[in-house]
């Protein structure tokens, strides 16, 4: 499923180098799991949270047997931003919407292209890999935690906002700072950071952003360690 801001197409790279820094059986949270591409390559004893409680809704519902639908018109996609039903509400609102952003309009593909059963499939594929995972629904600075390896992957500073509005980075990052001297590893994605965090990845991938020249914007993904 694509999901805004995403990191499927860098996901093995990460988690790569996350399990360098991961201890054997060591919790592994993500407090932005968002459309879990690392959370599905990361195993057993996993903590994937997200603020989006519709988001965090649907994975239940599918860890617990729920198909989603294969096709959703643009009617049902209208109808999906009131509906009482959150884990619905989720598939359509990220799969059906254009890049995946939180109803961000009705995704129409060429050549038929079906947005519904491509975020179906996607789904079902990761949950075919996901280890023993423990799906919650918090604000990132609600999350108990000790002696863990910690991935965050946030709103980016400057960059288009998502669903709950302005991100307030620098109380981001020194959360971060403290949770590193409680005694835990805490990695962030980011294209930039504070100059007390070491850059320990970085790699140059296009965006879905187009140029001028009617190809795709590229930017440097980064992670970042905690001092």
């Amino acid at each position: 499923m694509q999901y805004f801001g995403g990191k499927a197409r860098i996901a093995k790279d990460i988690a790569s180098v996350l399990n360098e820094y991961r201890k054997p059986n060591q919790l592994f949270i993500e407090p932005f799991c968002g459309g879990i591409n690392i959370t599905c390559l990361m195993g057993d004893n996993v903590i994937a949270n997200d603020k989006n409680i519709e988001l965090i809704e649907m994975y239940k519902a599918i860890q617990n047997g729920w198909t989603p639908p294969e096709n959703v018109s643009e009617q049902e996609y209208e109808e999906a931003k009131t509906t009482g039903d959150l884990k619905l509400k989720a598939f359509i609102g990220i799969g059906c919407s254009y890049s995946g952003k939180w109803f961000g309009g009705y995704a129409r593909g060429k050549s038929g292209r079906n947005y519904a059963k491509n975020a179906k499939n996607s789904l079902e594929k990761k949950f075919k890999t996901i280890g023993k995972v423990d799906f919650t629904s918090k604000s990132y600075d609600e999350l108990l935690f000790e002696n863990a390896l910690v991935y965050c992957d946030p709103p980016y500073n400057d960059t288009t906002k998502y669903k709950f509005g302005a991100f307030d980075s620098e109380k981001f990052w020194q959360w971060c700072r403290v949770k590193s001297n409680e005694g835990n590893i805490v990695i962030v994605s980011e294209y930039k950071a504070p100059d007390d965090f070491k850059c320990i990845w970085q790699k140059e991938t296009k965006t879905d952003i187009r140029t001028k020249a009617n190809g795709k914007e590229s930017r440097i993904e980064k992670l970042f360690i905690a001092p």
